[in-house]
């Protein structure tokens, strides 16, 4: 079963996604929710698989010996000793929207448009509040095994 989580980044040096990430359910209205999104920017929820975070090898993207699990309530810290960030997931990064970018456009975001979606706006409160908060925001996609 695949999963989606709304995540923060809570820091770079190393590279560390939050504990207090979301998983994002119902699916069809996480799809609606990201097409919000993409009318603002077609990066500003960026998706990335969360497979492909993980790196063995400096050439490949993916690991095949280590996975995670975002289901568990802890930070990912990829400090290079347990986690290594994959060349992939390095220029994912770098094409994050600026963060100020991101909040303004977010903020635009019509409550009206969202009302009938109760969901829709506690992803928006999340995603405002980690904005203010002064981390980055993705989406991670986790494909079921």
């Amino acid at each position: 079963m695949t999963r989606y989580w709304l995540t923060p980044i809570v820091g770079y040096s190393p590279l560390v996604l939050g504990a207090d990430r979301m998983e994002c359910t119902p699916i069809p209205e996480l799809e609606a929710f990201r097409e919000i999104a993409n009318v603002k920017h077609p990066r500003l929820l960026s998706m990335f698989k969360s497979s492909l975070l993980l790196s063995d090898d400096e050439e490949i993207c993916g690991s095949e010996l280590v996975e995670l699990d975002l289901s568990q309530r802890e930070g990912v810290v990829f400090d290079g000793n347990h986690f290594h960030l994959s060349h992939c997931a390095e220029a994912f990064l770098d094409r994050l929207l600026k963060r100020q970018e991101a909040l303004d456009m977010v903020s635009s975001i019509d409550d009206g448009c969202l009302e009938n979606h109760a969901q829709h706006i506690i992803w928006k409160n999340q995603w405002l509040r980690w904005l203010e908060s002064g981390y980055d925001v993705i989406l991670l996609r986790e494909d079921g095994r």
